[in-house]
């Protein structure tokens, strides 16, 4: 083993979680708004509280409740954006939907992505 090596700090043992993302998409019907959801990706994170770093941007959206979670890289097949949804499928975030609001992806391993999402509304 190389003696500068670090153990990284999320494993595979730490994706627990699993979520969903996807984009709205505009209701057939007569009345206006969104209401179909079109999911774009599934996957295992690890969720944990928002981080100082996080609370900065946090301050100005104006968010409820937030939860930052990393996702494994998925090398192109699904990049989030501001535009997506997720939605945590674990019983403490239960009938909760979160807008992502940064991507931060690991520009230095390209293994994980980090996530902020929160809930604005």
């Amino acid at each position: 083993m190389h003696p500068n090596y670090k153990k990284p700090k999320t494993d595979t043992g730490d994706l627990r979680t699993p979520v969903s993302f996807y984009i709205m998409v505009p209701g057939s019907g007569p009345e206006p708004g969104e209401s179909k959801k079109q999911v774009l990706h599934k996957c295992m994170c690890e969720a944990y509280n928002p981080s100082m770093k996080d609370l900065s941007i946090l301050d100005t959206t104006g968010t409820k409740e937030a939860v930052t979670i990393r996702i494994r890289d998925t090398a192109g097949e699904y990049l989030p954006t501001n535009k997506h949804s997720a939605e945590l499928l674990d019983y403490r975030y239960s009938g909760k939907v979160f807008s992502v609001l940064d991507v931060r992806p690991d520009l230095t391993e390209n293994r994980f992505i980090t996530i902020l999402l929160g809930v604005t509304s």
